[in-house]
């Protein structure tokens, strides 16, 4: 089998580098009537049937220039319509930067979530230890054993009946606001 010059091989290379490109930089496909794919940077002809249209440009950037230029006229006379009305246009994925916000409102939140429950709950066992001080205070006092106050100044007073009555209803009056 004869070799191939260089310059051919270069001329080869080089044809087959351009086909692939002129269909790489093609923004439109469809299958003609014949069923051969075609590959343009145009739309196809008004003939076409829309299911065989195989790709086409994104609608984003087309819809913000047909909402400024006039459409052009097909052979009736009647506009083109800008996009295609069997395919629903879908909204853009979000991109990393709209995923990482996202990401971070949430775990905010969550940790918001945590702390407000955290919070109810440390309330919770204040309220409880309070109500549980307040019950045992209550039972010393109705109880035979003799209390002893401090005064400010380091004296000790020991609680007469009258003392021991009123401090009994502030302890229930406590065990009333906190333990209900």
């Amino acid at each position: 089998m004869p070799e191939i010059a260089p310059p051919l091989r270069r001329l080869g290379a080089l044809l087959l580098l351009c086909s692939l490109a002129s269909a790489a930089s093609a923004q439109w496909a469809w299958r003609d009537e014949n069923g051969r794919k075609v590959y343009s940077d145009q739309p196809p002809p008004a003939g076409v049937k829309v299911g065989d249209i195989l790709q086409q440009p994104s609608p984003a950037p087309a819809a913000d220039a047909a909402d400024a230029a006039p459409q052009p006229a097909t052979d009736s006379g009647a506009p083109r319509p800008a996009s295609n009305p069997a395919q629903p246009t879908a909204p853009p994925p979000p991109t990393m930067a709209e995923r990482e916000q996202e990401f971070r409102k949430r775990m905010k939140e969550r940790a918001d979530a945590d702390k407000k429950l955290a919070d109810a709950q440390a309330e919770a066992t204040q309220k409880s230890d309070e109500c549980d001080r307040a019950r045992g205070y209550l039972k010393s006092l109705e109880g035979p054993i003799r209390l002893v106050r401090t005064n400010p100044d380091g004296s000790r007073e020991m609680l007469d009946s009258d003392q021991r009555e009123a401090e009994a209803q502030r302890a229930r009056e406590v065990i009333q606001s906190s333990c209900n």
